[in-house]
């Protein structure tokens, strides 16, 4: 009987020793794809990274003085990353760091693991390094939680500035992440993303970088939520094992989705697309597909992934990540939604080209192999083929098309789910019911194409950076804004508008102009002016309504109320006084709107301003800011002063112990 119960043991760890090797061969072929496509000093950062959060010494970044010491990955010094390090900067790390620093007893990071897009076929030059860092919150006072972001964040800084690249830190609580919480520390959870998808997308894409690997990468696939629990409970009591699963961590595992989590998932990545339309309609329909009662949708792309871990080959595409969502997503649409299908090919293909750059990937590589198997059995003709490679030259209304067409799918995916999401809505808990109207109200301002709202641009102007940007009427009297792409392409023609307020807006929906970085020249023989008489230049309008996105979404609570109002009076005719006048309003949910309000120079200037002052009473509100410039020749010093008497009974605040006889606050306007 005993001979028996070793042997089940012994075969037990031999399996567990099995499902660890498949899923080392996995991460070694994913790492390796990863470094494939990193650039030299992309390479560096990616591979200094995990070092610099380990150690904690005054010449690296990252460096935090204050105790209690905050650094230190579990069991880094026997990681791949760790011997990387040390072979490229023996010189620079010293014999002293190596001994004080690398043997950490009580190590802040239990886990650090890379999530998205490195090391599969959707890489790029333009993927973000995302980080999730597990830690034990238990062994966490606030202070020490604090060193520890600070100490983040100052590697993010030291990405950014030496490397020009995006690093974010998830930190993350282990027990949480075992229940799909995902609170900061001592502070409730307010989360409107997809907590299941969050976690299958995590499981689906995660590079180990160093620490414990998850316990789910050994576990058999598909599995109920009781029997894992009780799995993982019966191996992490067993003496047998306790050497084995030392090295291992319990994240929990991923339920299949209800229709909450459906209707949640597609209206997350509707408020997604504004980043990237391409890979939101993709994840989107991915998510959609598991409202289908099929079995090929009957099972999470993640333990789909799972079972293939020991078959993982180099060069190998069928165990890529999002492989096997193309897979699902191109199944979904051949089947449910064939009116889709030409639309979908065409995203997978953008994203394989690395949309929005769009470039065809470097010849041998497995992503040029799966895009040239996708052009024969797509039967994808090959002036279809350069027309999408010339994505990048084509006209900004194209690419405003394209993206706007991804949307419109979306938009329908999210009726197809509407009904079966808004009756579950009444039921949930009100902490629920509160990150469910502001992710409605966010897909609201996403969807909202109302007369005056300041269109967005494509996603491929928004992702560029202009050193100069110009702004000019035409013969027809529009307004034009245009700016080169590159300082080998000739000037493009960006927008148009009949208000120059409409080109400022469009500016700054889109991120165009980046101070210090970013020059805008007007060609007008009229001058900008605010409250002095010395003209000013376009970088104090952007300036006043900054920030235009909302930096939290606590406002989407609410419905959107008027922020700001920005008031140009246009002086086309020095003689005149002023003939017409232009608003830009901001609403809190971050939606900048055009107004116009043309005058009759028969009238008196009095019933001008008075219009005008009638105009701006249209958008009530509590805590409207108002903001008056002039583009004349000359600047009137009167007309600003005079609108504001009309306005100033609505704008007059009495606050507790006021008295009622003080003059109005005028500074406010």
């Amino acid at each position: 009987m005993h001979d028996s119960s070793a042997s089940t043991k012994n075969a037990l760890a031999a399996k567990l020793l099995r499902m660890k090797a498949a899923f080392s061969n996995y991460n070694v072929v994913r790492m390796r794809e990863a470094l494939r496509y990193l650039s030299g000093p992309k390479l560096e950062l990616f591979i200094k990274i995990p070092f610099l959060i380990h150690i904690n010494q005054p010449q690296f970044p990252g460096y935090v003085s204050e105790s209690p010491e905050a650094c230190g990955i579990y069991n880094f010094k026997h990681s791949g990353f760790y011997n990387a390090v040390l072979d490229k900067d023996k010189e620079e790390i010293s014999r002293d760091i190596l001994e004080t620093e690398t043997d950490i007893k009580d190590p802040c990071v239990l886990g650090f693991y890379h999530i998205g897009s490195l090391g599969t076929f959707t890489q790029s030059a333009q993927s973000d390094f995302d980080y999730w860092v597990i830690i034990d919150r238990t062994c966490f006072t606030e202070q020490r939680y604090y060193n520890l972001e600070k100490k983040l964040n100052h590697i993010v800084q030291f990405s950014r500035d030496n490397f020009d690249q995006e690093v974010t830190f998830f930190i993350m609580d282990q027990a949480d992440i075992r229940k799909d919480c995902y609170a900061g520390f001592e502070s409730p959870e307010t989360m409107i993303a997809p907590k299941l998808f969050l976690k299958e997308e995590f499981y689906r894409t995660f590079l180990m970088i160093a620490g414990k690997i998850p316990v789910w990468t050994i576990l058999p696939a598909n599995m109920q939520q009781g029997t894992y629990d009780r799995l993982v409970g019966h191996l992490f009591r067993q003496p047998e094992l306790t050497v084995l699963l030392k090295d291992f961590i319990d994240l929990g595992k991923v339920e299949m989705p209800s229709v909450k989590d459906i209707y949640q998932g597609i209206r997350w990545h509707i408020c997604k697309s504004k980043e990237d339309p391409v890979k939101a309609l993709l994840k989107a329909t991915m998510i959609l597909s598991h409202i289908t009662d099929e079995k090929n949708s009957a099972m999470l792309l993640c333990d789909e992934l799972k079972q293939k871990f020991a078959k993982a080959g180099i060069d190998d595409c069928e165990s890529d990540p999002y492989k096997i969502m193309f897979d699902r997503v191109l199944h979904y649409h051949k089947v449910h939604a064939h009116d889709g299908l030409k639309l979908i090919k065409n995203a997978i293909f953008l994203r394989l080209c690395s949309y929005p750059e769009v470039r065809l990937p470097e010849p041998g590589s497995p992503k040029k192999q799966l895009i040239d198997k996708y052009i024969r059995t797509w039967n994808i003709l090959p002036s279809q083929v350069k027309k999408l490679m010339s994505y990048p030259t084509w006209p900004e209304k194209g690419k405003q098309l394209l993206d706007t067409t991804l949307i419109q799918r979306l938009a329908r995916m999210y009726e197809q789910i509407n009904t079966k999401g808004k009756a579950i809505e009444k039921d949930l808990p009100q902490a629920e019911q509160r990150n469910m109207k502001i992710l409605n109200n966010k897909v609201k301002a996403r969807l909202n194409t109302e007369s005056g709202k300041i269109p967005a641009s494509s996603n491929f102007l928004a992702r560029h950076a202009f050193s100069f940007l110009l702004i000019r009427k035409n013969s027809m009297g529009k307004w034009i804004l245009s700016a080169a792409l590159s300082n080998t392409i000739h000037e493009s023609i960006f927008h148009k508008s009949e208000a120059f307020l409409g080109l400022m807006g469009w500016i700054m929906e889109n991120r165009l102009y980046r101070r210090n970085k970013t020059s805008i020249k007007i060609e007008t023989w009229l001058k900008l002016y605010e409250s002095r008489d010395q003209a000013i230049c376009a970088d104090a309008l952007y300036l006043v309504m900054q920030p235009v996105e909302p930096l939290f979404d606590g406002c989407f609570e609410h419905d959107a109320r008027w922020t700001k109002i920005l008031i140009l009076l246009v002086y086309p005719d020095p003689f005149c006084g002023v003939e017409q006048i232009e608003l830009l309003a901001l609403n809190s949910w971050g939606e900048l709107f055009l107004d116009q309000l043309k005058l009759d120079t028969d009238w008196p200037l009095d019933d001008r301003y008075r219009k005008i002052a009638d105009k701006i009473n249209q958008y009530t509100g509590e805590e409207i800011r108002l903001f008056f410039f002039q583009m004349a020749a000359i600047r009137d010093p009167n007309a600003v002063y005079e609108i504001k008497q009309f306005l100033a009974d609505r704008f007059r605040m009495h606050r507790p112990g006021t008295p009622e006889k003080n003059r109005p606050m005028l500074d406010k306007l």
